[in-house]
């Protein structure tokens, strides 16, 4: 049996003085306390950051595990992709999850995001990526981050799992989207966005037809 190892003890802190003896220290020795707390600080996050890394490439690994286990989920939607295909024939807008899977492609592989129509499933016509980046949305696996400008680009991350946002534990992770003509946006689930495909009809190669 493998013993627990003990645990390292933090740095020592300063000696806490009570904050009603605060009141009679001078400034410089107010000042050294503060001097004090501030070295302290440093130790602790000095001896905190091999485990911090430690708990950041935990996290990694985690989301990359969480990817692979998207890839196979995505990869047996079939029922999906077939409703995609039968609302690109009756003009229906699929999500954008959803047709991010369809095959074949319900939207050419090589058109540029910016140039697909979007819009809010709550309503409202909105542009992919930044107001000031139009058409480009980032996907990450949980460690790393890739741009997609083309609707080919995003469809071949998101089948192999990657999620749109940013990697790390404070990543904004959705779809990066703002309303068109102005520079108000928001981040929101893929779910959450449809797509017009009206005259976007492909071959089979997800060319247009």
């Amino acid at each position: 049996m493998t013993e627990t190892p003990e645990p390292i003890p933090p740095p020592a802190l300063p000696p806490r003085v009570d904050p009603e003896w605060l009141r009679d220290l001078d400034a410089t020795a107010l000042d050294a306390e503060a001097v004090q707390l501030a070295q302290a600080e440093r130790a602790t996050r000095t001896a905190m950051s091999p485990y911090d890394r430690q708990l950041r490439e935990i996290h990694a690994r985690q989301e990359e595990i969480a990817t692979e286990r998207r890839r196979r989920e995505r990869a047996g939607r079939h029922a999906a992709r077939i409703a995609v295909r039968e609302m690109a024939g009756s003009g229906e807008m699929p999500s954008l999850a959803d047709a991010l899977l369809a095959e074949p492609s319900p939207l050419p592989e090589g058109r540029p995001l910016s140039e697909v129509r979007a819009f809010l499933s709550s309503g409202g016509q909105v542009g992919l990526g930044y107001p000031t980046r139009p058409g480009v949305l980032g996907f990450t696996d949980g460690r790393h981050l890739h741009n997609a400008a083309t609707w080919g680009e995003a469809r071949a991350l998101y089948a192999d799992g990657w999620e749109p946002g940013a990697p790390g534990g404070a990543g904004v992770r959705g779809v990066r989207v703002h309303l068109s003509g102005t520079r108000v946006e928001r981040v929101v689930k893929p779910s959450e966005v449809v797509l017009e495909l009206a005259g976007s009809e492909t071959g089979p190669t997800g060319q247009p037809s």
